[in-house]
């Protein structure tokens, strides 16, 4: 009897050892389903590497995210083709068809739209959280994936300034160390007001660094129009910006937006022992006429034009005593435009600064198909929604790159501290 279930006892553990080698040794590795995979990627702003793995190779597949922030529900949509692999990687492979139209792997996020036709920029200053979804041509889901985008300007803290003989907005950097930091005067556009600059300098200080918005005009007490602007103000938020604890005085940079620009630029080129350099996306090299009106100066200095002449809209050529000196900056600027630029030649202007600079240290970021607005931070979701696909697509290619060399340029100044 015990010889016998000796027997059967053997039988039963042959069986299950192979049993065991059949499951772990002779059957094929099971295949991974479709997924999206976000990988962090070098830039300002955290941008993300995306792809789509595990489809049929040829594979049609839409891609969406959506967002809500501040109830307001964003969205955007794009068709793509999978390739042999049976994988799509967005950094290489453009949409069919969609919210954006080039290969650009954060297309998914900044090209979201929403019910507000131009929400305030600074929603997005903080974390949230975008739903990424794949669907096949029935609408059946194939993957998901939440991520966490870290938002602009996380934990960033904006103060108001209004005794300083200037109206401005002192933003720092969530942490900063301790230790003195390159920073940036800020400047905005022909809006006015204390807004965009405020917005501005908050993805300065997103990038690490602190920065002092300034209205020039449209704020209380000062001209409502971009006429016979004092820049007197500007000069005195100058030198309170040198004064803070945690401003390094010897690298402090203006930063203008497009009429900004011109103003930093003079700043830079007027003033070196107090602007280490220059930030002038889409802005001129030739001091404006004002706006609307252009037969009067838009700026003044002790009551008088900032000089003896400016560009009229009208102008062909540009009045040679309108030119600002760019090429006395003895330190960085960096410049970006777009040849789709609906408000004024920028590319043409920023190709006029790069050729009068020569050999001085000059980042012309070139903004073929972009539009004016090329200084918003990438990635930020909801902006120029009316605008072509194609132009938006443009205008972000051009984002990314000024703001990787403002990013370079405020880290090497750092370094050189």
């Amino acid at each position: 009897m015990r010889t016998r279930r000796r027997m059967v006892l053997g039988a039963l553990l042959t069986a299950v050892v192979l049993v065991l080698t059949a499951c772990s040794g002779d059957q094929p590795e099971p295949v991974p389903g479709p997924a999206i995979v976000a990988t962090p990627a070098d830039g300002s702003f955290a941008p993300l590497e995306l792809r789509v793995t595990g489809l049929s190779p040829g594979a049609q597949v839409t891609l969406t995210a959506t967002t809500l922030v501040d109830d307001v529900r964003y969205t955007s949509e794009a068709d793509f083709s999978a390739d042999a692999d049976g994988s799509i990687d967005l950094s290489t492979t453009a949409p069919t068809s969609g919210s954006w139209s080039t290969a650009d792997p954060m297309g998914p996020f900044w090209s979201m739209t929403g019910s507000s036709r131009r929400p305030p920029l600074s929603v997005f200053d903080e974390p949230y959280d975008v739903d990424l979804a794949v669907t096949d041509p029935a609408g059946t889901d194939l993957a998901r994936l939440t991520t966490t985008r870290p938002g602009t300007a996380p934990g960033v803290e904006t103060r108001p300034v209004a005794d300083g003989g200037f109206v401005g907005a002192y933003v720092v950097p969530a942490d900063d160390g301790g230790a003195p930091l390159p920073a940036a005067l800020v400047l905005g556009g022909s809006e006015g007001g204390l807004e965009s600059a405020t917005t501005t300098a908050r993805w300065i200080a997103g990038l690490g660094y602190p920065a002092l918005a300034v209205a020039y005009f449209d704020e209380p007490g000062q001209p409502t129009e971009l006429e016979n602007v004092p820049v007197e103000p500007v000069l005195a938020a100058l030198q309170w910006l040198h004064e803070q604890a945690e401003v390094e005085p010897d690298a402090l940079f203006a930063f203008g937006v497009s009429r900004g620009g011109e103003l930093a630029l003079w700043l830079a080129a007027q003033h070196p022992e107090l602007v280490a350099g220059a930030f002038a996306p889409v802005g001129s090299g030739y001091l404006v006429c004002g706006y609307p009106d252009d037969g009067v100066p838009a700026w003044t200095l002790g009551g008088q034009p900032l000089s003896p002449a400016c560009v009229r809209a009208a102008d062909g050529e540009p009045p040679a005593a309108s030119a600002v000196d760019v090429a006395a900056i003895a330190g960085p600027v960096v410049l970006a435009c777009g040849t789709d630029d609906e408000l004024w030649p920028s590319c043409s202007f920023m190709d006029d600064i790069v050729r009068r600079r020569g050999a001085a240290p000059t980042i012309a970021v070139p903004g073929d198909g972009a539009s004016h607005y090329v200084a918003v931070a990438p990635g930020v979701p909801g902006f120029d929604q009316d605008l072509p696909v194609e132009v938006r697509s443009a205008t972000h290619v051009v984002r990314r790159a000024f703001w990787d060399a403002a990013a370079d340029v405020f880290a090497s100044a750092a370094d050189d501290q």
